[in-house]
């Protein structure tokens, strides 16, 4: 009898054993993961959710319990049912204070618990609590990436949740100076994104990116209206999301500066930054500020005063009379003077801090520090940090995703970037953090970067970033559920040919862009790439069939996705050809030489060589005008799709003078043929024989 009892137990206990892992292995992940998690038994049904709704209801509240219908509707086919009252409801919310939908000055204090939220789901019932609205519309994200299953079958888990952010500020700055500008709807999708992440700041880069009364051309089809920027502005409060104009009221105004009217606004010709001295100056940006501050509600702006190198420069090597620590000095006071009248909390960069290393010390009042370091160096991040912590003022954080010199982003770089800056601004108790995007060689494609946006966003809730080595996976699984096999794969095989292309090009370009993108369009025949590729023929070729797998997974993906996936992965796939046409253009230009060269100089016969470089259907320069002109109009299309016309054509440029580079060279390799008896053998090598060039 015992022993039967003792093999029941252990029966028993094996049973619970692998219940316990398989309700274990089908917990879904959780990004950004909340601060308290604990699962009981049981599932309750999301067919019987039932929420009630009153005509009371504020407008912020309605929409995070439509946002849940909607959600609800994509898993399962149907809406959530409504109930006639909160007692017969399913789902049950208590919001503690009405508004505060935004993140507010007085939330630097830490103390705040706008954004906290409780949910308690049961077999039978969700309860949620939040402080006020933004708490509840967070609990719904949660409770997106909770659901399980699809159509009847979706149900979500047992679970208490509690859950709060570690840093109070979370943001991302879009770029809207240097690249392509993203289309109104494009910008709605990022940010949709991004709440998702729990995201609560939109740093929206302008240098003048935006129609101003009384300028009419800057900004002229190259820029965003007013009506346009009130428009984002309220979709991103809808989501909890506040748009932040982040400005250039010192340098970076080159787009303003090489206009002749406003030419002698400049400390430099036709440079890059305004010149102070000038009374005219301040007039201007006190128009703009009234401008700005008008248009964006925000209680935050941010003011650049980064990298005025050139009025160091005129001072160091012109015109000794100017004191360019003072006059930067002199500039940030004013403009925060200005603000101040507005009731703005100003920010500004401090990487000037390089040049003179006290500027801290003298910081205008009630600025607060945004350090910037995009290098995954924790050396160059202290570099800049040490100075405000000896001040002991309060900063900001600021990586980027490392997407502008390269095609596809550098991930292993990203990664480490953010993960080196939050860790710093944890240990050191920043305000926030602020993950940046740039995009100033215009070609690559910002959705690249998303990603790599989710997850220092993720971070900067948890106070942590997620696990790297499986952040992709887990990413493509909440993300792109039905094809997240294929994404995870792409992802990694885009990362992984971008190591192998870096170690190949990028050498020569370490000022902005950095990266090589610059070098991918550089003339391959030129006697540095020539050597350059032989040294490096092996991480050229694992870089192009990296390229040409991920190109696979996502044609497979393509075919299988939710429609609403397809232009996003359209454009990664873009992304990946355009690696894969990279390397391809520097390989052959090799093989072509090697071609020629062996068949011609060393074996002295003219071995179907020219067959094979200028065959009408399969030489070796026709495959190159062929992927060239096919990717030219699959990346207008990819364009199209995420950015407005402005700077298309600069890109489309690009590859009509790269088409007409293989063209040219394939015509005249065709004429030395005509011009010569079919066996004729060439004494020259091809290099220097046809000398290619643009």
């Amino acid at each position: 009898m015992k022993k039967c009892s003792m093999r029941f137990l252990l029966y028993l206990g094996v049973a619970s054993l692998l219940v316990t892992s398989v309700l274990a292995q089908t917990r879904p992940v959780l990004f950004p993961e909340p601060q308290s998690v604990h699962y009981g038994t049981g599932r309750f049904s999301v067919s019987n959710l039932a929420v009630f709704l009153p005509v009371s209801a504020p407008k912020d509240v309605s929409f995070a319990l439509t946002t849940l219908n909607q959600y609800v509707r994509e898993r399962t086919g149907k809406p959530l049912k409504k109930a006639s009252s909160s007692a017969t409801a399913t789902l049950t919310w208590v919001i503690a204070e009405p508004g505060r939908e935004l993140p507010e000055v007085a939330d630097r204090e830490g103390a705040s618990r706008r954004e906290q939220y409780r949910i308690r789901l049961t077999a039978r019932k969700i309860e949620i609590t939040a402080q006020t609205s933004t708490g509840l519309f967070y609990a719904i994200q949660t409770l997106r990436q909770l659901m399980q299953g699809s159509g009847e079958e979706a149900a979500w888990p047992v679970v208490s949740i509690d859950d709060a952010p570690k840093l109070t500020y979370r943001g991302i700055m879009m770029d809207f100076a240097h690249g392509g500008l993203l289309t109104l709807d494009e910008i709605k999708r990022q940010i949709d994104f991004l709440a998702r992440w729990k995201t609560n700041q939109y740093y929206f880069y302008n240098e003048v990116s935006i129609e101003l009364d009384g300028f009419p051309t800057l900004g002229y089809k190259s820029g965003y209206t007013k009506k346009e920027i009130r428009e984002i502005i309220a979709y991103g409060k809808q989501r909890h999301i506040d748009v932040i104009p982040f400005l250039n009221l010192y340098g970076h105004l080159h787009e303003l500066l090489r206009k002749e009217h406003y030419a002698d606004l400049a400390i430099g010709a036709y440079g890059h930054e305004l010149d102070p001295r000038q009374p005219a100056v301040n007039a201007l940006l006190k128009n703009w500020l009234r401008q700005y501050t008008a248009l964006f509600p925000s209680p935050f702006i941010h003011v650049g005063f980064d990298e005025t190198w050139e009025t160091k420069r005129i001072a160091d090597d012109k015109d000794h009379a100017i004191n360019s620590e003072n006059l930067w000095l002199q500039q940030l006071d004013f403009v925060q003077t200005e603000l101040r009248q507005y009731g703005k909390t100003v920010m500004a960069w401090t990487d000037m801090n390089n040049y003179y290393p006290d500027i801290m010390k003298k910081l205008p009042p009630d600025v607060i520090p945004v350090i910037w370091e995009y290098k995954p160096d924790t050396v160059e991040i202290n570099r800049y940090l040490n100075p405000v912590l000896s001040e002991k003022k309060p900063f900001l954080i600021q990586p980027a995703v490392s997407g502008w010199g390269h095609i596809y982003p550098d991930a292993d770089y990203t990664y480490t970037n953010i993960d080196l800056c939050l860790r710093a601004g944890m240990r050191h108790k920043t305000l926030g953090f602020i993950n940046s995007v740039w995009t100033d060689p215009v070609e690559p494609f910002v959705r690249a970067s998303w990603l790599f946006m989710a997850y220092g966003s993720i971070g900067a809730w948890q106070g942590k970033s997620p696990a790297k080595q499986a952040f992709a996976r887990s990413y493509a699984a909440i993300v792109y559920p039905s094809v997240a096999a294929s994404l995870d794969s792409a992802f990694n095989d885009l990362a992984q040919a971008n190591v192998y292309l870096d170690r190949c090009l990028g050498r020569n370009t370490n000022g902005m862009p950095r990266g090589t993108l610059v070098e991918s369009w550089a003339n391959p025949f030129l006697p540095y790439y020539l050597k350059n590729t032989q040294e490096h023929l092996s991480d050229f070729k694992k870089a192009r069939k990296l390229s040409e797998k991920a190109q696979g997974e996502l044609i497979t993906a393509l075919r299988n996705c939710d429609p609403a996936d397809a232009g996003m992965i359209n454009s990664l796939l873009v992304s990946a050809r355009l690696i894969a046409y990279s390397t391809t253009r520097f390989l052959w230009a090799k093989t072509i030489c090697d071609r020629w060269n062996q068949s011609m100089l060393d074996k002295k016969k003219n071995d179907f060589v020219v067959y094979d470089l200028t065959y009408p259907c399969h030489g070796l320069l026709v495959d190159l005008m062929d992927e060239n002109g096919a990717l030219k109009s699959e990346y207008e299309q990819a364009w199209k799709s995420e950015y407005l016309p402005y700077r298309l054509n600069t890109i489309l440029g690009r590859f009509d003078v790269e088409h007409a580079f293989w063209q040219k060279l394939a015509q005249k390799v065709n004429d030395y043929r005509i011009q010569n008896p079919p066996q004729h053998v060439a004494t020259q090598p091809f290099e220097e024989l046809f000398k290619p060039d643009f």
